[in-house]
């Protein structure tokens, strides 16, 4: 039963109490035993009329469908804010144990027993989201042996309480959302342990066409164990022919069970994906019973497969490494942003002040099968494409955030990160959504996000021709892959009106210094703008000092000298670190002697030469830094880097008429697609041959995908 309405009448009250009331016993007790799911998500949720007596009235009626309607498993309750926690309990004592209970934004403390509750035991799918009161009723043992869908967003979860929570449920869960808290990077670690089995998806099976992990015996506490990427002639551009033939198909005797264990398979790229959302699971949890059934692949988990930790205090570096060392099962991921470092990391000391990123650069690898070999679905920054961060810093509008973000730090990023996702870099992956998505361009995110739709085209293209060559070779191809078939893009609120507003009441000063050069990275060329962000302190000004140095002897400073001659001739510097509990002496790359083409590696090895507390963050250099110029295998300091993506000295706001060129992104979209298909309707038209279509990519490259926008 669905009765859902976002504008509720008084007539459709009057029907749902006449319904509940006096209908529903008159209907025979078959009939009403074929109803499984009760739905009120947008039903009466915000009617005036239950303040008092109505309300009461309404709990009355749901008791009342609820005892009529016996075979109901699926109660779905959220934003009822009416509900208290009494009548909520003789709700689900009524109902004869559902499956699934889904009660969040209630407004309701629940009471401590109440996940005790004998009805709710088979529950396989619980969502708890935006309630008050602590989750710790969750964290008993033996509570809920079914539950595999676990729903916590907005519940204030810290890492200690998370912790207690993984360490009671384990392997149980396949799907947990754990978005809007206060999660850390520190938590991860332990959610890879404990949520993950062991066993590892990852193999050198497939090398020709994905590479394959090379492992070292060296590692940190920060990073974990040390690994490169080992490329094939083809992997390293992602052009291997048969990048989109399906696995072969997995036979096993007792595919569920070994030594006593369900096992955990790399995905053939033939399944769909189990949906964790409340509709998905209504629709699959309604037509089952609730007697467990271990061969129900919607019951079965090993661990988690469905992930979300978006709006926590978790960074990019946290979410590379929690790709980087769970066991390659996820398949789907979501974290709509995140800072580009911790909170308190070192790096920030190095930025102007009251300045940080969001997004998530130079890890694009660790999505690639060679790491996530079952990941289908992915939500993640728009940065993840484009490259371009999402700049927070006071004292400028939201235009000049923009503005700044995809021009000179964007440069920078290029520099450092020069590798960013595309699609045949996981052609397993299905669906991405791209989040935080500005509104506004001065052209570089719009010129990225049209190239990516292109590229979108052309992997279209050649999965047709991939399939049609197969085909004809031989009936017995193990099949094809169907690449990137769904994108949604999420865009930030346009804040033009504001801008304009705010742009009205700009200072003489900034007029007449409107005309000056624009920004470059390079330290020899002047900023767009002299006049520079009250309260920063440049990159120099804010290196840590030692307040003592005049102090030293004549021998230290003899010593000093000495050493910092060494490092200034020294490729390389020795490096300490502690892993599995013994001393490690790695030669960490520090850049070259000499001056490198790239700026930021002459950044990166000033940084490293000049300030101790920037040789941290060790671990091999990535794919994207090998681009950059940084040797093959070899270790750098992740911390000095970072810091390098920052341009030095003063943020600049921009001048007036850049803010004023900034073009509508989403009517560049728009402009881009209906081009794209009259271009390729025309071709079609044209052709002699009405049965044979138009092949897909070049000239028009118009994807015949699923594109979505989301505008707030």
């Amino acid at each position: 039963m669905y009765p859902r309405s976002n504008h509720v009448t008084v007539a459709d009250l009057s029907w749902w109490f006449d319904f509940a009331f006096v209908k529903l016993g008159n209907v025979r007790l078959s009939t009403r035993s074929l109803v499984r799911i009760l739905d009120l998500r947008d039903f009466a949720k915000e009617c005036y009329q239950f303040a008092t007596d109505q309300n009461a009235r309404f709990l009355r009626s749901l008791h009342m469908a609820l005892k009529l309607l016996p075979q109901v498993n699926a109660l779905l309750l959220d934003r009822h804010t009416e509900i208290d926690p009494n009548s909520l309990i003789s709700l689900t004592q009524t109902n004869s144990s559902p499956l699934l209970l889904s009660i969040s934004h209630c407004s309701t403390q629940l009471p401590g027993s109440f996940f005790a509750l004998p009805s709710l035991q088979k529950l396989v799918y619980l969502d708890v989201s935006n309630l008050p009161g602590s989750v710790a009723p969750l964290i008993q043992p033996s509570l809920l042996p079914d539950l595999r869908i676990l729903k916590l967003a907005g519940r204030e979860l810290d890492d200690a309480t998370l912790i207690g929570l993984v360490g009671l449920y384990r392997l149980r869960l396949w799907s947990l959302d754990l978005s809007n808290n206060r999660l850390t990077d520190g938590i991860l670690q332990t959610l890879v342990e404990r949520c993950f089995p062991p066993a590892s998806l990852r193999s050198s099976v497939h090398f020709q066409v994905e590479g394959r992990l090379s492992g070292t015996e060296h590692g940190s506490l920060a990073h974990g164990a040390f690994e490169f990427i080992e490329e094939s002639e083809s992997s390293c551009d992602f052009s291997s022919p048969d990048r989109y033939q399906l696995d072969a198909p997995t036979y096993n005797a007792q595919p569920y069970f070994l030594h006593g264990q369900r096992q955990v398979f790399r995905s053939d790229g033939r399944s769909s994906l189990r949906s964790d959302s409340a509709d998905g699971a209504t629709h699959i949890l309604s037509h089952q019973s609730i007697d467990y059934d271990v061969d129900d692949t919607y019951r079965n988990s090993r661990g988690i497969t469905h992930l979300d930790i978006s709006h926590n205090h978790i960074s990019a570096i946290g979410v590379e490494k929690l790709m980087r060392t769970s066991n390659g099962q996820i398949e789907h991921f979501v974290c709509d942003s995140m800072p580009f470092v911790p909170p308190r990391s070192s790096v920030l000391d190095f930025w102007p002040s009251r300045t940080s990123l969001h997004g998530i650069l130079g890890v694009a690898h660790v999505f690639r099968p060679v790491y996530s070999p079952n990941l289908r679905s992915l939500r993640i920054h728009h940065s993840f494409v484009t490259n371009i961060p999402s700049l927070v810093a006071d004292g400028f509008s939201s235009f000049a955030k923009l503005y700044i973000a995809e021009t000179s730090i964007r440069f920078r990023i290029d520099e450092a990160y020069p590798q960013t996702f595309v699609p045949d870099m996981n052609p397993r992956l299905h669906s991405l959504t791209l989040t935080c998505v500005p509104r506004r361009s001065s052209g570089p995110l719009i010129e990225r996000l049209l190239h990516f739709l292109k590229l979108l085209s052309s992997q279209e293209r050649s999965i047709a021709d991939a399939n049609h060559y197969e085909k004809a070779a031989s009936w017995r191809s193990p099949g094809m892959l169907r690449g990137l078939r769904h994108m949604r893009l999420e865009f930030e609120p346009d804040t033009l009106e504001k801008d304009t507003a705010a742009a009205d009441d700009v200072d003489a000063e900034q007029l007449m210094n409107s005309g000056e050069k624009g920004f470059s990275f390079f330290e020899d060329e002047k900023p767009y703008s002299t006049r520079p962000l009250a309260g920063t302190k440049s990159r120099s000004a804010r290196s840590p000092s030692n307040s003592s140095s005049n102090a030293i002897t004549a021998n230290t400073a003899d010593d000093h000298e000495s050493q910092k001659r060494a490092r200034d001739n020294a490729e390389f510097f020795t490096h300490y670190e502690e892993w599995n509990e013994c001393g490690l002496k790695l030669p960490v790359w520090a850049g070259p002697v000499q001056p490198h083409r790239n700026p930021i590696i002459n950044e990166y090895r000033r940084l490293v030469t000049n300030h101790k507390t920037l040789r941290d963050g060790l671990g091999p250099a990535s794919p994207a830094q090998v681009l950059a110029g940084v040797p093959e295998k070899t270790y750098i300091f992740n911390s000095a880097w970072r810091v390098a993506i920052m341009p030095s000295g003063e943020l600049a706001s921009p001048a007036p008429q850049d803010l004023t060129g900034m073009q509508d992104v989403l009517g560049a979209l728009k402009k881009h697609r209906a081009t794209g298909r009259v271009l390729y309707q025309d071709l079609q038209r044209k052709r002699e041959d009405a049965t044979l279509r138009v092949p897909l990519g070049a000239p028009h490259f118009f994807w015949t995908g699923s594109l979505e926008v989301s505008t707030k």
